[in-house]
This record gives structure tokens, sequence and C-alpha cells, in this order.
């Protein structure tokens, strides 16, 4: 977080204040933003409640940013959208659905997240405990190699 300042010279400047980070299992810092429209405290209590749960998936999220939006196609009948943009450990994580109503869209939402961050975390993992092949397997591969 940065926190404005001034030093002996009247300057703005900004100072670095460490923020305390998401290491799995936490709730995420949930932003809901509905423009001009009218959304529940229901609805926005669930929402705080299903999309901060998606901390226990993968280590490092510290933000997300829930959207909702209305179509104003009359012919569609999902008029109701739903936005989350997740932020963190170095990503940017999004899923967007629509559905006759919000909770419906925040449900469909979610469940596009969880799959979206179980591969991000499988990635994340994967890249720090590479695989290991036993040792033979190198000398199968070199006379396969001679053997051609």
């Amino acid at each position: 977080m940065f926190i404005p300042t001034t030093d002996q010279e009247d300057r703005p400047r900004l100072e670095v204040i460490p923020e305390h980070r998401n290491h799995g299992g936490e709730q995420v810092d949930v932003v809901i933003a509905y423009g001009r429209r009218i959304v529940s405290d229901e609805v926005r209590a669930l929402t705080k409640e299903k999309v901060g749960r998606l901390g226990h998936l993968c280590p490092g999220l510290e933000r997300a940013e829930v959207h909702f939006s209305e179509e104003h196609n009359p012919r569609i009948a999902d008029r109701e959208r739903c936005e989350v943009i997740i932020i963190g450990h170095g990503r940017t994580i999004r899923a967007r659905a629509a559905a006759p109503g919000p909770l419906v869209a925040v449900d469909l939402v979610v469940e596009k997240l969880e799959h979206q961050l179980e591969k991000t975390k499988g990635r994340l993992v994967a890249r720090t405990h590479p695989r290991r092949r036993p040792a033979n397997s190198v000398s199968i591969l070199r006379e396969r190699v001679r053997t051609a």
C-alpha cells in the first residue's frame, strides 16, 4: 500500500508499506462494483463470501473485483452479467458469466474461477517441483538413439 508523505523539501514522496499477503486458506479482499445498478445486501454478502473463499485454492491471491451489469437487449434471456477479476501472485485471472439472476451468475463465475485457479496452482507447483526421471531412463533413451 502506498501512503503519500513529504520530505524536507515538501515534495510528495511515496512510501511503500508491506501488505499482508494471502498464503492460502485465507479470505481474499473483495471489492464489489455495480455502477448504476442496485444490488441488494443479500447478493453483496453472498458474493463476498463465495468469491472470498477462493483464497484457499491458490496462495498469494490479494484482491478480487466483482462487476455486476445488465444486458439492455430484451431478446437476451440471461440479462444479469457478473465479471470477477482476481489479482495476485503476479497474475490476473478473469471470468465472466451471464444468467437470469445475479446469484446464479455469481455461482457460474465462481465455478469458472475455481477451475482456472486449480490450473494456475498446478502450473506454479509444476514449475517449482519438476518431474524426476529414474536414472535408468536416460540410459534406455541413449540406447534407442544408438540403435536407430
